[in-house]
């Protein structure tokens, strides 16, 4: 009987091994199934990450060729507005050169003065139909927005801050100062 007991405590590290080899077993099968689990999710995540990259390289192409495109476009548009002028200007360079053919084949003033009076109606009718327009000023009072003030005169048949003369005509585009009108105003005493 002695050997017996003797046995069975022999039994109980053998199974306490046989436990600690089973739960390692078990833990190293947890621990292998949590590295293919983390494995699976850093290769999800590296495809995800490739694809964003691949996304952005396409996006910053696609946004190299829109400025190319757009560069283009303003390009031509130039292009097309100087063209425009040009040939709107073509005209207005024949009238001048009739203008100072007659005046030479007639030794005529007046013919040479009907011939520029003509012509800068030309001009002002183009750029009339560019939307281009003069500033009104004599008689106005000074507006700062409209008018370049480069004198001050005594006078008592304008009221004080109106303008007087123009030295150079203003004009607008669209009812956009282009060029401010540069005049004399009217100062009171």
């Amino acid at each position: 009987m002695k050997r017996h007991k003797e046995d069975e405590t022999r039994k109980v590290p053998i199974e306490a091994g046989e436990n600690a080899e089973q739960e390692r077993s078990t833990q190293e099968e947890e621990v292998s199934a949590d590295m293919e689990a983390l494995q699976t999710e850093i290769e999800k995540l590296q495809a995800s990450a490739r694809e964003a990259h691949d996304q952005y390289v396409r996006t910053l192409a696609d946004f190299d060729n829109f400025r190319k495109r757009q560069r283009e476009e303003t390009a031509r548009a130039c292009d097309f507005a100087r063209v425009e002028v040009i040939s709107a200007l073509l005209p207005i360079i024949d009238n001048f050169e009739r203008s100072v053919q007659a005046a030479e084949e007639q030794h005529s003033y007046d013919a040479l003065v009907e011939g520029v009076s003509l012509t800068l109606r030309g001009f002002h009718d183009m750029l009339a139909g560019q939307g281009v327009e003069a500033i009104e000023s004599v008689g106005q009072e000074f507006n700062p927005e409209l008018h370049e003030a480069l004198m001050r005169v005594d006078t008592g048949e304008y009221p004080d801050n109106t303008v007087v003369d123009e030295l150079e005509k203003g004009y607008t585009l669209n009812g956009k100062v282009l060029r401010p009108a540069r005049v004399r105003v009217a100062m009171s005493d």
